[in-house]
């Protein structure tokens, strides 16, 4: 089967009912991704669907890891990464995103392309502050980085104040 098209879910032709499909994410699936923010990684998604009558009720389960640069030292590393997320398809008369997991799609839509939601799912689950486990940066960076922390340390403590500053010191506030 077409990479592209196994992301393809039957809309009409899906009988009523709980359905599930399975697909493993790698590197080919970041490939295709245009401007892909992750270019390599490993996540297994899982996708129950309940179908009704009016509405598709897509539930994901993603879990796996991701290479993502570390913000403390830079290298790059396998983040794990794990989701739940829950997405609307309901079926009327005209096209439109109610909201970012509601969609409506007419009734006579044979499939539906999810494969940027699953991106879009990977992305969210990334942390905001990606670092490596405690230990595990690189140390060459990290020594560098406490050199360059160490002389900032060593001007606080010193007594000697900068005379521009100075005039400062003898500022009274009223504390109410």
């Amino acid at each position: 089967m077409d990479k592209k098209n196994e992301f393809l879910i039957p809309v009409s032709g899906l009988a009523l009912g709980s359905h599930t499909f399975e697909y493993e994410i790698n590197s080919d699936f970041f490939a295709g991704m245009d401007y892909s923010e992750v270019q390599q990684g490993k996540v297994s998604v899982k996708l129950d669907i309940d179908r009704q009558e009016t509405m598709l009720t897509l539930h994901f389960d993603l879990n796996g890891s991701v290479r993502v640069p570390c913000d403390r030292c830079a290298d790059e590393f396998d983040q794990h990464i794990e989701s739940q997320q829950d997405f609307f398809l309901k079926l009327g008369t005209e096209n439109a995103e109610e909201s970012d997991d509601v969609a409506v799609v007419s009734p006579d839509l044979n499939e539906y392309d999810i494969r940027p939601l699953v991106y879009e799912y990977i992305i969210l689950a990334i942390p905001m502050h990606r670092v490596h486990p405690e230990g595990q940066c690189n140390p060459a960076v990290i020594e560098m980085l406490n050199r360059e922390e160490a002389p900032a340390e060593e001007e606080e403590a010193t007594d000697t104040i900068d005379p521009r500053w100075a005039a400062l010191k003898d500022i009274k506030l009223n504390d109410k």
